[in-house]
């Protein structure tokens, strides 16, 4: 199975258009089976659109909606979800979107944080769905989580939250923006290899890259060399064949403030 994560910054980079067509060449050149996607925008003021069936959610979708987009430029052949979480920048419907080249037969959208105000920029959901691959069920979930040393949403609560409704027999994948850096000690990304789960990057026989962010992005005050706080996690440990850092101008051209990962592995 191929899994790629990607936290877009949609709506939000210069040639947009273009960047998206980059990120859906991949897709098809790759034949990439799940795709997780954080900071999927969309402009409240936009006009609401129909959807065909591959849309599976029951949100409103707008006409400029980034999943939307993709979607089109996949030929419609992926099923896909979406929801929005939040406002952001005062201008979007800020959400996440999965998209999944089998059956999506069931979804969940979990409230992560103790705030359900939809125009506080700090709330978080997760999206979940249950995927059918040649009889094998299994999950994977998306989330943008928020930072450890928040005092009003701190990451350890949001965390708590996703790992329990995330807890399930069949195979799990957890695919997202933690802002969890991997080298700071006794916090977010120890605590979730403490609670089970494994860094595919770990298990990969082959590794391409590390840093999955450069520079200064939003929610990260300095500017700095670079960040590990992307991941793909998995609740068994399994054989990961590869494990890429992928749109870091090395690996395809950049299209975020982010860089994505792109994971393949034996299910």
């Amino acid at each position: 199975m191929k899994l790629m994560t990607l936290n877009t910054h949609s709506l939000s980079e210069c040639d947009e258009k273009n960047k998206l067509q980059t990120i859906a060449n991949f897709i098809l050149n790759y034949d990439v089976d799940v795709i997780c996607l954080q900071e999927v925008n969309q402009s409240m003021t936009a006009k609401s659109v129909s959807t065909d069936r591959s849309y599976v959610g029951r949100d409103i979708i707008k006409e400029d909606n980034y999943a939307l987009g993709l979607s089109r430029l996949l030929g419609d052949q992926y099923d896909w979800n979406y929801i929005p979480v939040k406002v952001g920048y005062d201008k979007f419907d800020e959400g996440v979107a999965i998209f999944s080249k089998y059956p999506i037969v069931n979804s969940e959208n979990t409230l992560l944080t103790q705030t359900n105000d939809y125009t506080f920029w700090k709330k978080r959901n997760s999206l979940g769905v249950e995927i059918v691959k040649e009889n094998t069920h299994f999950w994977v979930y998306t989330a943008h989580l928020g930072w450890w040393n928040d005092d009003e949403e701190p990451f350890i609560n949001q965390w708590h939250k996703l790992n329990v409704v995330a807890n399930k027999e069949v195979p799990v994948y957890l695919a997202g923006d933690f802002n969890a850096p991997d080298i700071i000690p006794n916090q977010s990304y120890e605590i979730i290899k403490e609670d089970g789960w494994f860094d595919t990057r770990d298990l990969a026989d082959d590794v391409q890259g590390r840093f999955t962010a450069q520079g200064k992005i939003d929610g990260w005050d300095e500017a700095v060399d670079g960040m590990r706080i992307d991941y793909i996690w998995c609740n068994k440990k399994e054989h990961v064949k590869s494990h890429h850092v992928v749109f870091d101008g090395t690996h395809e051209d950049v299209v975020s403030d982010h860089f994505g990962l792109f994971m393949e592995d034996s299910l």
